[in-house]
């Protein structure tokens, strides 16, 4: 009776995780989320910002052409100009994150994303063209015809959420 009374008290002793080897994979666990949930949250500001980015590809490309044609980005200002695109269309846009749409109408052909949702809410992002690499200047606005955009700049939001197609 002895013997099995050592042998149940011995089973029951090996069994099961100890309060101590819980407390350790816990902290573990902790130590984990709090490099993952950080890492989570950039991922996501720079997914929303991408849609900023994505989701204006139309005015990029008009915004290019018009350059390219007319030397000039007059008719991008919020006053409308000869060009087929206006304030208007820039204020229809709309994304799940992305609030309202805006030409700056500095004649630079810079426009403007107002977040109104996530990580970004209340923040604007603007996005401005390059030629030669160079910022576009009032100047540029009466180049010739034939000038190419050479990239986008993007600013407002801090450089880790910028798109890499706009850093700099």
């Amino acid at each position: 009776m002895q013997a099995t009374a050592k042998n149940a008290f011995r089973n029951l002793k090996q069994g099961g995780f100890t309060l101590i080897e819980l407390m350790i994979v816990v902290a573990i666990i902790g130590v984990l989320a709090s490099i993952a949930v950080p890492q989570y949250q950039n991922y996501v500001g720079r997914a929303q910002a991408a849609e900023a980015f994505t989701a204006t590809a139309g005015i990029r490309t008009d915004i290019a052409v018009y350059y390219a044609e007319n030397g000039s980005f007059l008719g991008y200002t919020s006053s409308g100009g000869s060009a087929n695109f206006n304030q208007g269309s820039a204020g229809a846009l709309d994304g799940q994150y992305i609030g309202e749409v805006s030409l700056n109408g500095t004649q630079n052909g810079a426009y403007s994303v107002e977040f109104d949702a996530g990580v970004h809410e209340g923040e604007t992002i603007v996005f401005t063209p390059l030629i030669n690499g160079s910022p576009a200047a009032v100047s540029d606005a009466s180049s010739s015809a034939g000038g190419q955009i050479s990239g986008w700049r993007c600013t407002g939001l801090n450089a880790t959420y910028l798109p890499t197609a706009c850093r700099e």
